[in-house]
């Protein structure tokens, strides 16, 4: 997103893609909405229910859809590449795409915790080293990754959701520092359970504990997300990289 760009005739917002991972989720969607409105091209990425994108979003102007599986490999490079071929400009990326896993740690297996971490960590971070290439040659770009607050409080039965959401978080910062240089800033939003249906599948009592713990009444909604992730894509956060900003309701660390 870029309000210079657009005042300069350098790129207008129409011209510009910015890519959605789990575009077909209920935060991926709300993402897309909000792009969409400012002007924006999308390419939606989504495992399943590409329905759901198209019946919402019916204008292929505005919106491409894309098949991608995080836990394949070609899946990854085949998706990527064909974004990079078909987009003029890409400004912006947003790691939506998440699978929600929760149990004890004893009785957490290791093959969960490996396919957890395998869409919410490996296959992001490979995805991103694709998309990338581009913006490293525009020398300018905008990254997002939602990550959880859930990687960042120590809340039992959270080992591998949460886990593989510290790691992207810690990835996130590593990112920034490294693509800096280059022209492109990378953050992480870390939402608390938000109305949707990755929450529905919370257990009830996980899910009442965390609401008590929020300072301000009411619930965090999708579009809540999506309003801070435009934000971080904006040039109004030009000066803003490196960071985890938390949508939680105020919740105590």
């Amino acid at each position: 997103m870029s309000t210079d760009r657009e005042t300069t005739g350098e790129q207008s917002t129409c011209s510009q893609t910015i890519v959605v991972t789990g575009a077909s989720g209920d935060i991926g969607l709300a993402i897309v909405e909000r792009l969409i409105a400012d002007g924006f091209h999308v390419a939606a990425c989504c495992r399943s229910k590409a329905d759901r994108i198209s019946a919402t979003f019916a204008d292929p102007s505005k919106v491409t859809i894309h098949q991608l599986n995080l836990r394949n490999a070609n899946s990854i490079k085949s998706c990527a590449s064909a974004i990079i071929k078909e987009s003029q400009y890409i400004s912006g990326l947003v790691n939506s795409a998440g699978l929600a896993q929760g149990s004890l740690t004893a009785m957490t297996r290791i093959s969960d915790m490996r396919d957890v971490f395998e869409v919410n960590l490996f296959g992001p971070l490979q995805f991103t080293q694709y998309i990338t290439k581009k913006m490293m040659r525009q020398k300018s770009g905008a990254i997002v990754n939602i990550t959880s607050t859930a990687g960042i409080l120590g809340d039992s039965g959270t080992l591998a959701y949460g886990g593989s959401k510290a790691a992207l978080a810690h990835a996130s910062r590593v990112m920034a520092a490294e693509f800096g240089p280059l022209g492109i800033r990378v953050n992480a939003v870390a939402p608390s359970a938000v109305a949707s249906a990755m929450a529905d599948q919370m257990d009830e009592v996980a899910r009442e504990r965390l609401s008590d713990r929020e300072a301000l009444a009411g619930e965090t909604l999708p579009s809540d997300v999506a309003n801070i992730v435009c934000y971080l894509l904006s040039d109004n956060a030009s000066a803003v990289s490196g960071q985890v900003i938390r949508v939680d309701r105020a919740m105590p660390f």
